[in-house]
């Protein structure tokens, strides 16, 4: 209300303005025109009286428009009246004065009124009167306070989600009123709401969307991780075929060029020493390598060569060589996992498991 009374009061004053304005306009012509008929005159040309008349009745016409009527000096001293009645704080009868008075002003040279611009259309643009609040209220997003009610102004102040400001004054526009910082700045209307239940609501909303995210991004790193594995499983699978197959249709060492056993050759020196072979069943062995720790594949190389994953099934003398030892010998690499009486006579001989 106190803006209302301020905007009402420098509404007359504008009035005022506006027909002192029109006198002082008048004056500039009437001047001008008794110029010309002097000029005129002076040339020898004679003015009729019907110009005369012309120019009598106008000057009459802004010369009253120029000078306040009785009635209305009785119209804006009712509204004066009116307002004081209405008001009994001298702050605001002061704010009202000083308002007019920076509104006003003639300069003594031409005698035309200069009305600061942003001042006249404060008084007739709405979006600048507010109804008087005093509450807090929050923002339901992160927004810009500006420096006027108006979405290009510019930004005095940047408040996050859910931030606190005070309200002080509402209207039925875009831009409300607030204090930021001590000062007045504008905030839009359709961010902010009163209620604190809206933004705790908002809050846990937030929470479980935030909570429905992580676990969105868990199961898809968990998914991410588990094609990983069953990418890599299939690459150690299909790298292991391709060692298989190589294994399969090996016949000797990579690193020996002398003699390899064979079944016609039932005793050669390797590159570990003397080689013999046997043929019996290694289920019992493969056992105690379980326990051992060991799990490997058993199979049988093309060439009749028992094998333990990538190795050949071989006897030692334990001494020299444990179970789990890897031996080269003629045919391949071998790994202890069984031992003999030949141990006792031939250290380093190697018994070579095959289907002979």
């Amino acid at each position: 209300m106190r803006k209302q009374l301020v905007s009402r009061m420098l509404s007359v004053a504008l009035s005022a303005a506006i027909m002192m304005s029109a006198g002082a306009g008048f004056g500039l012509m009437a001047r001008a025109s008794e110029t010309t008929g002097e000029g005129t005159t002076a040339a020898g040309q004679e003015m009729s009286a019907d110009d005369e008349d012309s120019i009598g009745n106008a000057e009459d016409s802004f010369g009253n428009a120029a000078q306040p009527s009785e009635d209305a000096d009785l119209g804006a001293t009712g509204l004066s009246e009116e307002i004081s009645n209405e008001i009994s704080d001298e702050q605001l009868a002061q704010d009202i004065a000083d308002a007019a008075e920076d509104m006003l002003q003639f300069p003594s040279d031409s005698g035309a009124a200069e009305m600061d611009k942003s001042a006249i259309g404060a008084v007739f643009d709405n979006t600048y009167l507010f109804d008087d609040e005093n509450a807090i209220v929050y923002v339901t997003e992160a927004t810009a306070v500006r420096a006027e009610p108006f979405d290009e102004a510019e930004a005095i102040a940047q408040l996050d989600k859910y931030a606190s400001v005070l309200l002080t004054g509402s209207n039925s526009l875009q831009y409300w009123e607030v204090t930021i910082d001590g000062g007045i700045g504008y905030l839009d209307s359709s961010v902010i709401t009163r209620d604190p239940d809206v933004i705790e609501a908002m809050k846990e909303d937030d929470l479980r969307k935030e909570e429905t995210e992580a676990q969105s991004r868990q199961e898809q790193e968990e998914s991410i991780a588990e094609k990983a594995a069953e990418g890599k499983e299939e690459w150690e699978q299909a790298l292991k075929e391709s060692r298989r197959s190589e294994l399969a249709n090996q016949t000797r060492s990579y690193y020996w060029d002398g003699p390899v056993l064979n079944r016609r050759n039932g005793s050669v020196y390797g590159p570990s020493g003397k080689e013999t072979y046997y043929n019996l069943n290694m289920s019992g062995c493969v056992r105690n390598m379980n326990r051992r720790g060991y799990y490997y594949d058993v199979w049988v190389r093309n060439d009749g060569v028992k094998m333990f994953g990538d190795y050949i099934m071989c006897a030692a003398n334990l001494s020299v060589h444990p179970f789990g030892s890897l031996v080269e010998c003629s045919l391949g690499t071998c790994i202890v996992v069984d031992t003999g009486g030949f141990a006792a006579g031939n250290p380093n001989q190697l018994d070579i498991a095959v289907t002979w």
